[in-house]
C-alpha cells in the first residue's frame, strides 16, 4: 500500500530558515523557502515561479527574510508581505549617477595631468612600420601629404 503525501502542505507554525520573494533567471520572478525536511535531517528548498516583471517596469526587485530556526511560517509571510506594501525608495537618483560620472572624468583628468607633468612614466607607444614589396616605393605628388606606390 503505498499512501501519497502532499510534498509540500502549508503549515503556518512550522519553523523556516529563510524565505525569498524576487526575480528569477528566464524573466520570472520567485518565491523559495528553505526549512528542515520531515526528517530533519537536512534542509530543503521549495520553488515557486511566476510571471516576471512587466517590461520597464521598476522598484524593488527581491526581498530576503532571515529568519533562522525559531520563526514561523506565518511570520514570515507577514513581513514579506509588509515589505511589498512598503512604498519603493530608491537610494539613488539622477545626482548621484551624475556626480558617480564626475568624480571618474576627475581621476582619469588627473591621470592624464600626472603623466603630462612626468612623461618618463607614460607608456611607450608602439610604431606601426609598413613593410613593402621590394621594388615598390612610396612617391610624393604634387599634392600635399599625398603619396602613392611606384615600382623601382
Amino acid at each position: 500500500m503505498e499512501i501519497l503525501i502532499p510534498k509540500f502542505r502549508r503549515n503556518g507554525n512550522e519553523k523556516v530558515l529563510s524565505l525569498y520573494q524576487g526575480v528569477a533567471p528566464g524573466g520570472r520572478t520567485v518565491t523559495t523557502l528553505v526549512r528542515p525536511s520531515l526528517d530533519r535531517n537536512r534542509m530543503e528548498a521549495t520553488r515557486v515561479y511566476s510571471s516576471g516583471l512587466p517590461r520597464g517596469a521598476g522598484g524593488r526587485i527581491a526581498v530576503l527574510v532571515l529568519g533562522g530556526m525559531e520563526t514561523t511560517l506565518d511570520e514570515m509571510e507577514y513581513i514579506l508581505e509588509a515589505k511589498r506594501q512598503k512604498k519603493f525608495v530608491p537610494r539613488r537618483g539622477p545626482g548621484d549617477i551624475v556626480a558617480m560620472c564626475r568624480l571618474v572624468a576627475e581621476r582619469r583628468n588627473e591621470e592624464i595631468m600626472r603623466q603630462r607633468r612626468n612623461p618618463t612614466n607614460m607608456p611607450k607607444k608602439r610604431r606601426v612600420r609598413l613593410h613593402l614589396p621590394v621594388g615598390v616605393k612610396y612617391v610624393g605628388t604634387s599634392e600635399p601629404g599625398l603619396r602613392v606606390l611606384a615600382r623601382v
